[in-house]
């Protein structure tokens, strides 16, 4: 039974269950009817006894007589007159049919007073025998084999369309799930009912909608991951670049000034030269470490005052600006951002370090707000244009024409970290920066 399939296991089980309760409903038929049979022959007796009775009523005794014996022999039932003499006895004739090897009859009698035109009255008899184990098996063999064969093809007609409909199902589920197996993504079930069956379609349909989309998501995190350990490998590369050329220069002037070679001789000019070098070494270090720790600014929002953060960082730059007498025009007011207080502070940082460092001897810097864009824009003059496409780009070399550094890197990656609109302009004259305040200003 454990490795039918599930067809024939349906049908043998339902088949079964069936057949046991026809079984059971025709025995049941076949012990009750004896008893049923036996009352209803008592009521037909009494209602034969009152009705000759009553039309005997009145009539000779001859005539009663002889109507009586016609009766008797064209019936089962026996109606006789019961002697006067016998009132405490049972009078049984001759013609009355009682099968003495049977051990199940059953006598009915039912007896009558009726008047005679004699004015006597006369005492009727009416007798008759029910063998009703005989009778019953008699019935039962007219009938119930019919019965019991219409009932078996019932349960085999209803085992089948059963069993069938149980299959069917299995089979489209089997069906559609070795598709969804295969991540086919029209895969579905078709919910045609409401029933346990219904249910489990639905729900496997769900499980399956629910995984696809984890795998989608799954396969736009992978193609993140993929696309920021790309990035990390193209900024680890240039950076190492940007370290190494300059040590490597720092490591030429040491040398020749330790041995006296040529114009390397006037060490207090060169000391000057690598000392600019160990600068430029240690703020590349700190904008690198910077880029390390950008993943730990999350979830740090909060409605910060653009002016509060920029003092500090316009005094830091303060002594830079003066020796290129650059000016400084900050038009801010009390414009507010929501972003982290520690990324606000690195992006302005960058952005007015980049300002100092690429606007020319006497040059301006102008912040401020404009049509809900905070700004810092500076006076620039190049005689190459910069590709805006690649301005966010890292792009280390030592001539620092050809080089976009890490500052704007750093701001794009910030500002996209908190969702914040960016861009950059540039004009005849200047180079400007923006950042849009109208999106995620005075959020709480």
């Amino acid at each position: 039974m454990k490795n039918l399939k599930i067809f024939p296991k349906m049908f043998i089980q339902i088949f079964s269950v069936l057949g046991i309760i026809i079984l059971l409903i025709h025995l049941l038929v076949f012990y009750i009817f004896p008893k049923t049979y036996l009352e209803n022959r008592k009521e037909e007796i009494c209602t034969e006894a009152n009705k000759i009775s009553r039309n005997l009523a009145g009539k000779d005794i001859n005539y009663v007589n002889q109507a009586l014996d016609f009766y008797s022999k064209n019936s089962e039932i026996k109606a006789f007159v019961k002697g006067q003499n016998k009132k405490n006895e049972v009078q049984i004739k001759d013609n009355v049919d009682i099968n003495m090897d049977s051990n199940s009859n059953s006598l009915i009698i039912e007896e009558r007073t009726i008047s005679l035109n004699s004015g006597k009255k006369a005492y009727l008899q009416f007798v008759s025998t029910a063998d009703m184990q005989e009778d019953a098996k008699n019935l039962s063999f007219k009938f119930l084999p019919y019965s019991l064969l219409i009932s078996l093809l019932f349960s085999i007609v209803v085992s089948l369309i059963y069993a069938k409909s149980i299959k069917n199902n299995i089979e489209e589920i089997k069906t559609v799930t070795d598709r969804m197996m295969t991540l086919d993504k029209d895969a579905r079930l078709m919910v045609d009912s409401s029933d346990e069956i219904g249910h489990l379609k639905d729900q496997i349909n769900d499980l399956y909608f629910t995984l696809l989309k984890s795998i989608d998501d799954l396969e736009f995190k992978n193609r993140e991951i993929i696309k920021l350990e790309r990035l990390k490998y193209d900024f680890l590369k240039g950076a190492s670049h940007e370290l190494k050329t300059p040590l490597a220069s720092l490591k030429i002037i040491l040398e020749n000034m330790k041995y006296n070679i040529g114009k390397y001789k006037n060490r207090d000019l060169y000391i000057s030269d690598c000392i600019d070098i160990v600068d430029g070494l240690t703020h590349n270090i700190s904008q690198i470490l910077s880029v390390s720790s950008l993943d730990n600014l999350k979830d740090d929002e909060e409605v910060l005052c653009i002016g509060d953060i920029l003092v500090p960082v316009l005094d830091k730059y303060e002594v830079l600006a003066n020796q290129k007498n650059i000016r400084i025009e900050n038009f801010l007011g009390d414009e507010t951002i929501y972003i982290g207080k520690r990324a606000l502070r690195i992006i302005l940082s960058n952005l007015v370090g980049n300002a100092v460092k690429y606007t020319e001897e006497s040059g301006l810097i102008k912040i401020g707000v404009e049509d809900a864009w905070f700004y810092i824009e500076n006076s620039y003059t190049s005689n190459k244009p910069l590709d805006m496409d690649k301005v966010f780009d890292v792009k280390f070399d030592l001539n620092k024409e050809n080089s976009n550094g890490l500052g704007l890197y750093i701001v794009s990656n910030l500002l996209n970290n908190y969702k914040i609109g960016h861009k950059v302009l540039q004009g005849q004259s200047s180079f400007v920066f923006k950042i849009d305040l109208a999106n995620r200003q005075n959020m709480e």
